[in-house]
């Protein structure tokens, strides 16, 4: 798993990742709405350009729901995050250029007590986004399976 780092600052929780494919690949993951459903949820409104809505059904009711503040192909993407019984939060993305593929700096802002549920389910999300940019997408039925996995490593709640 290429996870490189991850840290739990200022209500920010920040991970690095390396992506074995160019920024440009890891941008498709995210304007691709067949790939999003395939390390997100179900998108059902998908408009990745600023002032653009994001809503994801992830099953079970829950429905995330995002603006685009901004997306600078293929560098930065910024958005809202609003989900279920949650405050409102925001996310950023920077994609950088490395040998061999890029590295992707992920940061979910404004998590307060949130912090540590995030983690585990964010590390879960890229490991699905990394397995679809392969070309190897895993099966949805291990999302909650791998989540709890990772959920113990991380001693999230």
């Amino acid at each position: 798993m290429p996870l490189t780092s991850i840290s739990t600052d200022n209500d920010v929780l920040a991970i690095s990742w390396f992506f074995a494919v160019p920024p440009e690949s890891v941008w498709s993951g995210f304007q691709d709405r067949e790939t999003v459903s395939l390390w997100l949820g179900s998108p059902a409104e998908w408009d990745v350009t600023a002032g653009g809505n994001l809503v994801v059904d992830h099953g079970e009711g829950y429905i995330s729901r995002s603006i685009v503040t901004e997306a600078d192909s293929p560098h930065r993407l910024s958005l809202t995050w609003e989900f279920p019984d949650e405050p409102d939060s925001r996310i950023t993305i920077t994609l950088h250029p490395e040998e061999a593929g890029s590295r992707m700096d992920f940061a979910h802002h404004e998590l307060g007590g949130l912090m540590n549920s995030y983690g585990p389910g964010w590390i879960t999300h890229l490991s699905y986004l990394e397995a679809a940019l392969n070309g190897t997408p895993v099966p949805l039925s291990q999302f909650w399976p791998l989540h709890g996995t990772f959920e113990a490593l991380c001693g999230g709640s």
